[in-house]
C-alpha cells in the first residue's frame, strides 16, 4: 500500500513538471514572436512586422502600412506581458518612441497588443492593428 502511495505522488509530480515545461516552451515562443515584431518595427521592416499579425476574424484586414516609412521608431519598450496559457492568449503593453522624419518631432505612444496562440501552426500571432502613429 505504501508503494502505491509513493507511486501516485511521483506521478503527480511528473505530470505537474510536464505542464510547467509545456508552459515554458509556449512562453519562449511568445517571447520570440514579440521580439521579432519589435525588431521588425525598430528597423523599418514593416512587411516582416505585418507577417506576425493575424486576426482571428479572417474578414478583418490590416490597415495599409505604406505610410509607416514616414517615421523612425527610436525605442520599443515592452512594459508588461500577461500570458494566459490555458486560454492561449496574452496581453502586452508596449511603449513606442518615434520621430516623424519630415518634421523631426518626437512622440511616444502606448500600444496594447493582444496575442493568441494558433494550435494548428503552433505559433503566436498578434491580433492587434499597428499602433496609431502620428504620420503628419
Amino acid at each position: 500500500m505504501k508503494k502505491i502511495k509513493w507511486f501516485w505522488v511521483l506521478m503527480i509530480c511528473m505530470l505537474s513538471a510536464c505542464a510547467h515545461v509545456k508552459e515554458q516552451k509556449s512562453f519562449e515562443k511568445l517571447d520570440a514572436q514579440q521580439k521579432l515584431f519589435m525588431k521588425a518595427m525598430r528597423w523599418k521592416s514593416y512587411e516582416t512586422a505585418a507577417s506576425v499579425i493575424r486576426f482571428k476574424n479572417p474578414a478583418r484586414r490590416l490597415a495599409p502600412i505604406d505610410d509607416l516609412s514616414k517615421i523612425t521608431i527610436t525605442s520599443y519598450d515592452l512594459v508588461g506581458s500577461m500570458p494566459n496559457f490555458e486560454e492561449g492568449t496574452a496581453v502586452a503593453y508596449v511603449l513606442f518612441d518615434y520621430i516623424q522624419d519630415d518634421t523631426g518631432r518626437v512622440y511616444s505612444i502606448k500600444h496594447t497588443q493582444n496575442w493568441w496562440f494558433d494550435e494548428e501552426s503552433k505559433r503566436w500571432y498578434l491580433a492587434s492593428d499597428m499602433p496609431s502613429f502620428k504620420l503628419n
